[in-house]
């Protein structure tokens, strides 16, 4: 018979009421001065343990039903490898293990198997094979080849634990369990993928895990110390799982044995099902608890005992193991931005001093207002994913799906008119406000050895990124409504924006402008100037009258180091023309266009070295690969070198917005770094600047000038030598157009 466990107790279902009546009791006060007998929940002691008993009765009858038609292969010795997510590490150790011969149970992915399990003891030591080719073991009775195990027969195949036991001497350190194996329908024999995958889930349930230990933790403090209660939050747990990996090289993913009705409550695709706030509360807490890292989805299970998660996650900002756990089911910024579209802050959020994510008006007016907390009609890739017949409901998406839409231009096709304007000045929940003084704002440039922080290493730039994830989850909103991706319309077919979804969409992209996110400041800045946003909200129409909110928009863009927003500042301010400046060109805003003429011309300049350095260190690789294995040719080099490149570049593409390294049109300022060095010493020699430590004196003054200018005219110099070795490097060969296969 199978051990019970806490664990299985509670994801079975056969004691519905018993953690209620745990929790109830907790409030009961005990009269120990009475002779009364003690009342559990209207029960006195001994009535308790019958229910108990009676209930864990039931249970094993569930297990014997379930089990009955357990029709087990010949045992075989299997590997067993848990993670240790504090240590980040595998733990291995052998064990027995009997397969169910025919699945019980089958999904659109993968079909699940009945396993026993039979732990040996550590002092078995395992030996070379025997002459006979078969694996050995030194026990204290002496040694024990395989083929002492008779193959099973219809008759004694359910004892065989019973036998290992008896051969090994095992009665007091072997432990027997239940468990149920997955594998993949369509990648089991392709052995190494297939433990890569089984390895990711368990990674990911693991965590899960770890998070649901956090989150329990931090309900009972928060509920102790705000004498507000639970409102409502269960505790939850999530299975153990681990990989077994048989003798013959195939793996599985193996979890604990569990009865009961599962239930799902929210997908990968941003889908939030039912009326519960527990686990939507808790995979909203994983994504706050992360620091933005990862985020716990796609939570089902029986009761508060869940299983197979998904983790959304930015694998860059893990390190060792969890850094490998990208799969087709993380959609990194999109997973966390279709939750937190989905997700409406409920009483155990609020209980947690979880911070709320900033909706539109329209998107808060989305709620049921039966539940408090639940969006009626939310159309998002999973429901699509449903109708498909995916029970499940998971969505899956590859880097090749999100670097089409990533390099997507808005000169590839052309767009649709709109159907209806929308006024900036209208839209409901936003200020548009100056950012900051744009004639006092200074570009900002990167020093050798150093980020755009002033800090060297990586560690500053990993920060800053992590700091920008709401922001990009914003804009990753913002252009899903542009795509018709999610819609606020209930019972409608996805498609182009409505007004409504439009002004959530801007909404968005305000609030991420507002956390310094520069493609929003970019976009932001050309729903004002009505150029360059033909693909993304046509609907917005220009606003001149904000004109001075987009030169603030793009210096502060240029504080953070746009070397876009540097070359288009500088454009407005000389180009007469542009409408933008009222009246002559002031001292002060020549000044500023200068600045960021010279913090364009260093920032592309050095983004051309960094090119150059790059290419000489794969050239460097690729000789040193052909001098250490002849075999290896110069065309296997080229292909693996591309590889790597293409794994930065999908790690790239979930970590960052759709709209990420877009323009919107703002690089159509005419400058190369060589011209904007030029531009900048023109300025500086034309008497009409001076340098800010200059003496009083006028000549002073003007040889200052002259001698910026000159600085400025060797840097041109340079940039164009630079600009030649760029030039000469040989063009990446695009992957766009490959077929989009296994």
């Amino acid at each position: 018979m199978p051990l019970l466990n806490r664990q299985s107790l509670q994801g079975t279902g056969a004691l519905p009421s018993l953690k209620e009546d745990i929790q109830d009791n907790e409030n009961n006060e005990i009269n120990e001065d009475t002779d009364k007998p003690r009342f559990i929940c209207g029960r006195t002691q001994g009535q308790h343990a019958a229910f108990l008993l009676a209930s864990a009765k039931s249970f094993r009858e569930k297990v014997r039903t379930q089990w009955n038609p357990f029709d087990g292969a010949e045992p075989q010795l299997a590997k067993k490898r848990c993670f240790d997510v504090k240590a980040d590490m595998w733990v291995e150790e052998q064990v027995m293990v009997q397969m169910d011969k025919v699945p019980f149970g089958k999904g659109a992915c993968r079909e699940c198997f009945r396993m026993k399990e039979i732990h040996l003891d550590p002092t078995v030591i395992k030996t070379p094979l025997a002459a006979s080719g078969t694996p050995t073991w030194a026990t204290p009775t002496g040694t024990l080849e395989m083929s002492d195990f008779a193959p099973p027969t219809k008759r004694n195949r359910l004892q065989m634990g019973d036998i290992a036991r008896s051969l090994l001497e095992l009665k007091h350190v072997e432990r027997r369990n239940v468990w149920v194996a997955k594998r993949s329908l369509e990648d089991f024999n392709r052995k190494f993928l297939h433990r890569q995958a089984c390895e990711t889930d368990v990674i990911q349930q693991t965590l899960a895990k770890h998070y649901a230990e956090l989150f329990n933790r931090d309900v009972h403090r928060c509920a102790e110390e705000s004498g507000m209660g639970r409102c409502g939050a269960h505790d939850i747990d999530f299975l153990l799982t681990h990989v077994i990996k048989l003798s013959d090289g195939h793996t599985y993913s193996a979890e604990a044995f569990t009865l009961g009705q599962y239930e799902k409550h929210n997908t990968n695709g941003g889908l939030t099902i039912g009326t519960r706030t527990t686990p939507q509360a808790f995979s909203y807490y994983s994504w706050v608890k992360s620091n933005h890292r990862l985020m716990v989805v796609d939570i089902q299970g029986v009761g508060d005992l869940y299983t197979d998660p998904v983790v959304h996650s930015l694998p860059s900002h893990f390190s060792g193991t969890l850094k490998e756990t990208l799969g087709e089911l993380n959609f990194g910024i999109r997973g966390f931005a279709l939750f937190l579209w989905s997700h409406r802050r409920n009483d155990i959020d609020r209980l947690l001093n979880l911070p709320s994510f900033p909706l539109s008006p329209h998107e808060s007016a989305q709620i049921n207002f039966q539940t408090g907390m639940q969006v009626t009609t939310l159309q998002t890739i999973a429901k699509e994913m449903a109708k498909k017949g995916n029970p499940q409901g998971r969505a899956k998406v590859k880097s090749k799906d999100l670097k089409a839409e990533k390099n997507k231009k808005d000169d590839e096709a052309t767009p649709k008119p709109p159907q209806f304007q929308v006024e900036l000045g209208q839209v409901l929940g936003i200020r548009l406000a100056d950012w900051c003084d744009w004639r006092m704002a200074f570009p900002r440039t990167r020093s050798r050895g150093s980020s755009l922080d002033g800090e060297s290493g990586p560690s500053r730039r990993k920060a800053r990124e992590l700091e920008m994830v709401e922001a990009e989850c914003h804009m990753e909103i913002a252009a899903m409504y542009n795509r018709g991706r999610i819609t606020l319309r209930a019972g409608e077919p996805r498609g182009d924006p409505d007004r409504r979804e439009v002004e959530a969409a801007v909404f968005h992209v305000v609030e991420a402008a507002r956390q310094d996110l520069v493609d929003a400041m970019l976009a932001l800045a050309a729903f004002i100037d009505g150029r360059g946003h033909s693909h993304f909200l046509p609907q917005v129409s220009p606003a001149p009258e904000l004109r001075s909110t987009a030169l603030a928009l793009l210096a502060n863009a240029a504080t953070l180091g746009s070397s876009v927003a540097m070359g288009a500042l500088a454009r407005l301010i000389l180009d007469e023309t542009s409408g933008y400046l009222e009246g002559p060109t002031t001292e002060v805003e020549l000044r500023a266009a200068a600045q960021h003429l010279e913090g364009f011309g260093s920032e592309v300049t050095r983004d051309m070295e960094d090119a150059i350095a790059k290419h000489e260190e794969k050239m460097e690789r690729k000789r040193r690969k052909a001098f250490s294995d002849d075999e290896k040719n110069g065309e296997d080099d080229d292909d693996d070198d591309d590889d790597s490149d293409d794994e930065e570049a999908q790690d790239l593409d979930h970590e960052k917005n759709a709209l990420h390294g877009q323009t919107f049109g703002w690089d159509n300022h005419g400058w190369t770094a060589e011209t904007a060095y030029l531009k900048a010493a023109e300025l500086w020699e034309s008497g009409k600047l001076t340098e800010d430590n200059a003496d009083d004196d006028d000549d002073d003054e003007q040889e200052g000038a002259d001698a910026r200018g000159q600085d400025l005219r060797c840097m041109a110099a340079h940039a164009a030598e630079v600009q030649e070795k760029f030039n000469a490097l040989p063009k990446r060969k695009s992957s766009d157009s490959d077929s989009d296969s296994d």
